[in-house]
């Protein structure tokens, strides 16, 4: 029956990098060129989990590497894009990567 996978057809998991937060009941992702609203769900609140111990405080951002689903916001609330967490492949803190340099340069 095609109709059962209609609902399918235009959702594809894509490779999304950016500085993820979620707080106060808001998941948000800025990838730099836009920011998504994160739906959530049981994948976010993992997502949220390794985020926490990373983070310098509760408003602090982290750079998170996941595969997701992005589609418009059935919501009026919010951002116009939501992304629907897949899977996670990384979460690191969001640091610019100069300062590493420098360390380095200075050992």
């Amino acid at each position: 029956n095609l109709a059962a996978c209609s609902t399918q057809t235009n959702e594809k998991t894509e490779a999304i990098a950016g500085e993820f937060l979620y707080y106060d009941g808001a998941a948000v992702l800025n990838t730099g060129n836009d920011i998504y609203g994160v739906i959530i769900d049981d994948m976010l609140h993992e997502l949220h989990n390794q985020a926490v111990p990373i983070q310098k405080d509760s408003f602090d951002m982290v750079q998170v590497y996941v595969k997701g689903v992005i589609s418009d916001n059935p919501n009026t609330e919010g951002w116009a894009r939501v992304v629907q967490v897949i899977e996670i492949d990384s979460v690191a803190p969001s640091a610019p990567i100069e300062n590493q340099m420098i360390q380095i340069r200075t050992q």
